[in-house]
């Protein structure tokens, strides 16, 4: 048996903040994680670059999220916040994930109190009065009984809130399908002159800044025509119509956000695991697609895919509050305000090959309420990251890494006061 004051379930960029908050006020930590590595999507599945640190060029996610992002900057690790060369957000920060991954170790090693359990998975949650004694989890080592006083799922598909019993949705209201997952890769070999000479040529097959041209960094969503024209030709098969990538932070490298598995349930295992077997090979269409038919990739190298397909959604928990596609668009302030989301709805179609997204002024961004992390029916439990209580909509703004670094940040600070105050979460 393990205990701790507070547990954290899920090492990725939400969990890890919680814990490290929590330990920096002397509690501690058992931060659990079933990988073998931390970092969550960023690491594991190449999640990158990171939107949402500022609104109209100020920051809205500093704290442990920024102190990330500094250590990364000392490192070569990031090329900082730039502005964004979509316009889809005010800027945007290309991390290296490899790097990203070294600095995630060593917040932890500097953190008093924060015990880290690798390649541990929780399977179930004994519960008693509405609060969480105990949850069950296996290892190498065997079965493993883990107590603590207060619980945060940062799984990001909420497995220990729905081990709980605690109520959830699945994906969208109408049906439950849930935005498609997402084989990233990483290339070197880009020749960006001859990509940012087409995009000059040809504005009308990009979504583009205003300012695009005048960046020194170059992000590409378009070339439909090219995409379709593949598709036409059976040269490619995949539901997308788009190119979408991001250059790295080396200049002849991409972090290319285009493959798309849809109708697969992130919490299922067969599904999960038949999402990974198409991703790797519509990653290798792809790379063929970008070689055949687009120039400056001629001379590309696969360098890296992702350890993990990259899950967008899977479970909304259902929390004291649900926030709303309306609280996102109009820009909402909430009295229990604990983080602040600048990104606009981004839904990738959970059954076709469209993205949707909601042209905002990059300039707003919106509250994100303590009571989303507050489940309805656990007394000692928080849950964090993009398993909050969110519509499908509103879940495909909230869930971006900076919003879910600041959330994390706050459920961990929130679990110390607590375990001080000796109250429930949700009277805090």
């Amino acid at each position: 048996m393990l205990r701790s004051d507070i547990v954290v379930i899920g090492a990725g960029s939400s969990g890890l903040c919680a814990a490290i908050a929590a330990g920096r006020e002397g509690k501690q930590v058992l931060l659990v994680e079933r990988a073998m590595t931390i970092g969550g999507t960023n690491t594991l599945s190449l999640v990158g670059p990171l939107m949402g640190f500022t609104a109209g060029g100020r920051p809205v996610v500093k704290g442990i999220a920024q102190e990330m992002v500094d250590r990364l900057m000392q490192r070569g690790g990031t090329l900082g916040h730039i502005p964004d060369p979509l316009g889809v957000t005010d800027s945007i920060t290309p991390i290296d994930p490899e790097i990203l991954k070294q600095v995630d170790y060593e917040l932890l090693r500097e953190t008093p109190g924060v015990e880290l359990l690798l390649g541990t998975t929780v399977m179930s949650a004994k519960t008693l009065n509405g609060r969480i004694e105990y949850l069950m989890a296996y290892n190498k080592t065997g079965l493993l009984e883990i107590r603590g006083d207060v619980f945060i799922d940062a799984t990001g598909d909420g497995d220990v809130a729905a081990a709980a019993g605690v109520p959830f949705t699945m994906g969208r209201a109408a049906d439950g399908l849930t935005q498609p997952m997402t084989e990233m890769f990483r290339i070197r070999g880009v020749d960006f002159r001859k990509v940012r000479a087409y995009m000059s040529a040809h504005p009308e097959q990009f979504i583009l800044a205003p300012d695009a041209e005048e960046m020194p960094y170059t992000a590409v969503s378009g070339y439909f025509d090219m995409v379709a024209r593949a598709q036409v030709e059976g040269k490619l098969q995949l539901q997308r119509d788009r190119v979408l990538l991001f250059q790295g932070v080396r200049p002849d490298e991409a972090i290319v956000n285009m493959s798309r598995v849809i109708r697969r349930n992130g919490t299922n295992a067969q599904e999960i695991t038949a999402a990974e077997v198409e991703g790797r090979r519509q990653v290798d269409e792809i790379v063929a697609f970008l070689r055949d038919f687009i120039d400056g990739f001629q001379d590309i190298t696969l360098v890296e895919t992702g350890v993990a397909i990259g899950v967008r959604e899977s479970r909304h928990v259902h929390g004291l509050y649900c926030l709303t596609e309306e609280d996102v668009l109009s820009f909402r302030s909430f009295p229990d305000a604990v983080a602040v989301c600048a990104f606009p709805i981004d839904i990738h179609d959970p059954n076709g090959q469209e993205l949707h997204w909601t042209r905002t002024d990059t300039a707003n961004c919106y509250d994100v309420p303590y009571r989303v992390m507050v489940p309805r029916e656990m007394r000692n439990l928080l849950v964090t990251g993009r398993c909050v209580s969110a519509t499908h909509e509103a879940a495909a703004s909230v869930r971006i890494t900076p919003t879910a670094m600041a959330l994390g940040q706050a459920a961990g600070l929130a679990a110390v006061q607590a375990l001080e105050k000796g109250t429930d979460m949700a009277d805090l």
